[in-house]
């Protein structure tokens, strides 16, 4: 069976970005446990505004959506600007309308952890309602824990954090992604196709 993989996604273009240390952080992880990660962060998610009506799409529109339609599972990592997810990870989540017509649509069942950094943890908690709001509505199941992390943490160059307490949380998010995919992958290998013996007998 393929290894697990997973889209990471970062909303951030700063340089020194705290979001993108933490998702990246979160990345490590998964690929410890043997996932295969693609990490689409700052740059990489400049695109035009969405235009629902434009049939063109972008080499960076085309890795994000690959990306996507690949993935067990997704992370999504933003700064809170003004109480919300930063407008580029929000146009990023805007473009994946293109995947409404895919069979499962969306990010239909997958995996959806999701976490923002903030100087103010009310704030904080508000753009992470609202990134996992939008993962709701794109199908995709939220995990249980969601992590703000506070803008004053710091990251090694090898990705690790040096807050014990927030470390915790970001290896807590990523293994609910990773569990949560296998798990789905599981069941999809258990399941018994249409027309089977076992269920021409039922």
């Amino acid at each position: 069976m393929r290894p697990i993989r997973i889209a990471a996604l970062g909303g951030s273009l700063r340089a020194g970005s705290v979001s993108a240390a933490a998702l990246r952080s979160c990345a490590a992880r998964a690929r410890r446990a043997g996932a295969e990660v693609t990490l689409l962060c700052g740059p990489d998610l400049v695109l035009p505004p969405y235009d629902p009506e434009s049939g063109v799409r972008s080499a960076a529109e085309l890795r994000l959506l690959t990306a996507l339609r690949a993935a067990d599972g997704v992370l999504l990592a933003s700064p809170t600007y003004h109480g919300g997810m930063s407008g580029l990870l929000k146009n990023a989540l805007d473009h994946t309308e293109a995947l409404a017509q895919d069979t499962p649509g969306y990010l239909d069942g997958r995996a959806v952890g999701c976490l923002t950094v903030a100087w103010n943890e009310v704030a904080g908690a508000s753009a992470l309602a609202s990134l996992r709001a939008s993962a709701q509505a794109l199908r995709g199941w939220a995990v249980p824990m969601g992590v703000v992390v506070s803008a004053a943490t710091e990251f090694t160059a090898a990705d690790t954090c040096a807050d014990p307490r927030a470390a915790r949380r970001l290896d807590i998010l990523t293994d609910q992604v990773l569990d949560f995919a296998r798990m789905r992958r599981t069941s999809e290998a258990d399941a018994v196709p249409v027309g089977s013996a076992v269920g021409a007998v039922l």
